[in-house]
């Protein structure tokens, strides 16, 4: 059955890029106003307070009330950029969209970095012809980054939620961190005879983020990682393979083990695996990066390398699977 997500996919204007941004806000929102203020605090680098305040006896000019409640106001208009660039005349018009409010912010979302020679002179230019606007550009990757550790481990709906907007954001190239992306697949019976071959099989019909890493998890670690060569959909039939090649090095390296696996995957563990099916390929290296949290892993789950092994861009898998055995999540 193919994934469920929460965001739209399947078509990239600027107004559904905009709209799925802004149901990721409002989704956090409803959950909890305070992480809300603190992602907005995050991404604006301006103090924003959501909700009322209130205080008991604080004196004022000419009197101590015995209580206070209030609302802080502030607003915050987003403008989204996907495939063109910043248009500082329609930057400007919105700037004229500010009334009274304390706060006035203005938030460009874009698939790369300004620079900082460009965001500056896009702040000054709106500063000069309305002061009091604070203008602000983060790209969708750093957004993605914000809401990183937002929740905890328990809190799985919105972690869920978190995790699909970041795919969201990789599968319709706002940002791409699919290099980084180490997959952990739970493999049940079959784990060792991917661990053994070096093969990770999948069905066909079924969705999932690009990733370069394959990570096999069964008993609470992951054992096996590789990084994947080849990618396969198969038909096998009368002892004949039929490879159909989905990504990767056009290969025929792996046809016997493939054979094996399938073969394999029948007599030992009951899976049919003949047709229908997806395989990732790639050389295996052993490793044992433990799960320390309650609980087993329902589904497949991404991590982003990059962010938790350093020097990861000069490694070679063998060395991050050493490094992986160090480590726990």
């Amino acid at each position: 059955m193919p994934n469920i997500h929460y965001f739209q996919r399947y078509a990239q204007p600027e107004n559904v890029v905009t709209n799925n941004t802004l149901l990721l806000l409002g989704r956090i929102y409803s959950y909890s106003p305070s992480r809300a203020s603190q992602l907005l605090t995050d991404l604006t680098g301006e103090s924003i307070e959501i909700g009322i305040e209130i205080n008991q006896q604080i004196r004022e000019s000419k009197s101590v009330p015995d209580g206070h409640v209030i609302q802080r106001s502030f607003k915050i208009l987003v403008e989204s950029k996907v495939n063109s660039l910043p248009d500082l005349d329609q930057l400007i018009r919105h700037s004229e969209s500010f009334s009274d409010e304390h706060q006035k912010i203005l938030l460009l979302l874009t698939n790369q970095p300004l620079g900082e020679a460009e965001e500056d002179k896009i702040r000054r230019q709106i500063r000069d012809h309305r002061p009091g606007v604070t203008f602000k550009s983060i790209s969708y990757e750093e957004v993605c980054k914000a809401i990183e550790g937002l929740f905890r481990e328990h809190e799985d709906e919105m972690r869920d939620l978190v995790d699909d907007y970041k795919s969201y954001c990789n599968d319709m190239g706002l940002f791409d961190r699919s290099k980084n992306l180490m997959r952990m697949v739970p493999c049940g019976e079959s784990w060792e005879l991917n661990r053994k071959y070096g093969i990770y099989f999948y069905p066909s019909d079924r969705g999932y983020t690009d990733h370069e890493f394959v990570g096999i998890y069964a008993n609470k670690a992951v054992h096996a990682i590789w990084k994947i060569d080849s990618i396969f959909d198969i038909e096998y039939k009368d002892e004949k393979l039929k490879k159909t090649l989905i990504k990767g090095r056009p290969t025929d390296e792996y046809d016997e083990k493939l054979v094996q696996i399938i073969e394999d995957a029948e007599t030992e563990c009951d899976y049919y695996i003949k047709s229908g099916h997806r395989f990732f390929c790639g050389k295996p290296e052993d490793t044992k990066y433990e799960k320390e949290t309650p609980g087993g892993m329902l589904g497949g789950t991404f991590v982003d390398l990059r962010e938790h092994i350093d020097d990861f861009d000069n490694l070679d898998v063998k060395s991050i699977a050493q490094k992986l055995r160090k480590m726990t999540w």
